[in-house]
């Protein structure tokens, strides 16, 4: 990233800088390449093309490497390898030429089978960089590949949502039955309670002062017989309607309590 605080200059030379170095550098391997390419035995406009398949070669091909290394692409290894080779071959080119040049040395046969491979090496490695699976389908691989991670993200929650649900539906039930069971519990303690306080009240009335009667007997209680009881429950269980305490106290015509109480002799028995 450029820094902001920099200088204009320093901008400047940052920016316009880079390609006119590319260009200069380019330009000054141009004689060199030239000069390769007619000691190799090509002539005339041809010897040209060699600064194009040596120099800017080596430039497209660190290009290629380094954009398709960022995007993860396939075929980065093999650019990268592509774009050291053809550096190789234009530093070598440069410095094997000039020093045929300065008489340092001569061509050879070898000298002129290597530079003549250049050019089909150069076409070679171009198709096929041409012919790697861009970085797009690439993009497009991941993005499928993250939409069906997302798919089983949202299958798992919602399973595990199904099951909570159903757990805290099951604990719904359960404290409901649990209500219920206390409720006849509680019904049936205050019939107990009824009858014991019914209980004592006719027999402290009997056990009044000595020689006089009670004034008042405290009138029992009618009790519905257990066979009513049993018939009432089994014709609630043929209509389908569910047994409890309110529902037989409803049937039988007595208080709730009592209809706990006879529900319990019924399971009972």
């Amino acid at each position: 990233m450029i820094d902001m605080q920099m200088p204009w200059y320093a901008r400047v030379v940052f920016t316009g800088g880079r390609p006119f170095v590319l260009v200069a550098a380019l330009v000054m391997s141009v004689p060199g390449e030239i000069r390769m390419a007619q000691l190799a035995g090509w002539h005339g406009w041809v010897t040209w093309l060699m600064p194009v398949a040596v120099s800017v070669y080596a430039g497209c091909a660190a290009v290629i490497s380094e954009m398709r290394r960022r995007a993860k692409a396939p075929g980065r290894t093999t650019a990268t390898v592509g774009a050291g080779v053809a550096l190789a071959l234009a530093l070598s080119a440069q410095v094997m030429a000039h020093l045929i040049d300065q008489g340092y040395m001569t061509t050879s046969a070898a000298l002129v089978a290597a530079v003549s491979s250049v050019p089909p090496l150069v076409v070679a490695h171009m198709l096929h960089m041409a012919a790697t699976p861009s970085a797009t389908l690439t993009a497009e691989a991941e993005m499928q590949e993250l939409r069906e991670s997302l798919a089983e993200l949202l299958a798992e929650m919602a399973e595990a949502i199904d099951y909570d649900a159903r757990a805290l539906m099951s604990e719904a039930y359960g404290v409901r039955d649990s209500y219920e069971e206390l409720a006849e519990d509680a019904a049936q303690l205050a019939d107990e309670a009824d009858e014991n306080t019914d209980a004592l009240v006719g027999h402290l009335a009997a056990t009044g002062p000595a020689g006089r009667e009670p004034s008042r007997q405290k009138r029992a209680r009618k009790a519905v017989p257990l066979a009513v009881v049993e018939k009432a429950v089994a014709a609630m269980q043929a209509d389908g309607v569910k047994v409890s305490g309110p529902a037989l106290a409803e049937r039988l015509g007595c208080s709730v309590r009592s209809g706990y109480r006879y529900l319990g002799d019924v399971q009972a028995a």
